[in-house]
């Protein structure tokens, strides 16, 4: 019973998790007119929390966090990103889940520490462009993209540009994480014993 629940709790985390990239991208596309996600894994970290959070207290569990990072890595694999963009996210899911896991999936701390960390992984893609920037900008002409959409998508790789998109992606999780902590205390008082 208690792996059907692991596997019912993850599905959907999973499915809930790609609405919440999903809006962002949204806003991303609609509200900053990018077409690089600058701002979408911040605006993840702050829809996803909830779904997040939400996912370690129904299944207290390795795996589930690190399921939902394979995920990722899969989307971004699957969606013609750079072929190493699906590495960051399995490796911010997998130290997410250990961290959670060293807490018992109880500790709030711990845990809001583990949303930050997974939070990162949606940085897969402008991660592997500046790792290798050649090899990102070859593939995409390769897929026949023209130059003019490769320098709109590019970020280059600036001190400014990591401290806001790391920095403004751990703030947005931890703000998210915050928000959907008490919202799951509020939930979890209201339920009767």
């Amino acid at each position: 019973m208690r792996q059907k629940t692991f596997i019912k709790q993850t599905s959907l985390a999973i499915l809930l998790y790609f609405i919440c990239l999903a809006l962002a991208v949204a806003i991303d596309l609609i509200f900053f007119k990018v077409k690089n996600m600058y701002h979408t894994p911040a605006l993840a970290a702050i829809f996803a929390g909830w779904v997040y959070l939400g996912l370690i207290r129904k299944t207290k569990q390795f795996g589930a966090i690190t399921c939902l990072g394979i995920f990722m890595s899969l989307f971004f694999f699957a969606s013609g990103h750079f072929v190493l963009a699906f590495l960051p996210s399995f490796l911010a899911g997998l130290v997410a889940d250990f961290l959670a896991k060293k807490g018992n999936y109880e500790n709030s701390k711990l845990n809001l520490l583990s949303y930050m960390i997974f939070s990162l992984g949606n940085l897969a893609p402008i991660i592997t462009m500046w790792l290798a920037p050649k090899a990102y900008i070859a593939q995409l002409l390769a897929k026949g993209k023209t130059q003019d959409y490769v320098n709109q998508v590019m970020v280059p790789f600036t001190a400014s540009h990591a401290l806001i998109l790391i920095g403004g992606t751990l703030m947005a999780a931890l703000i998210g994480g915050y928000i959907a902590q008490n919202w799951l205390k509020k939930i979890n008082s209201h339920q009767p014993s």
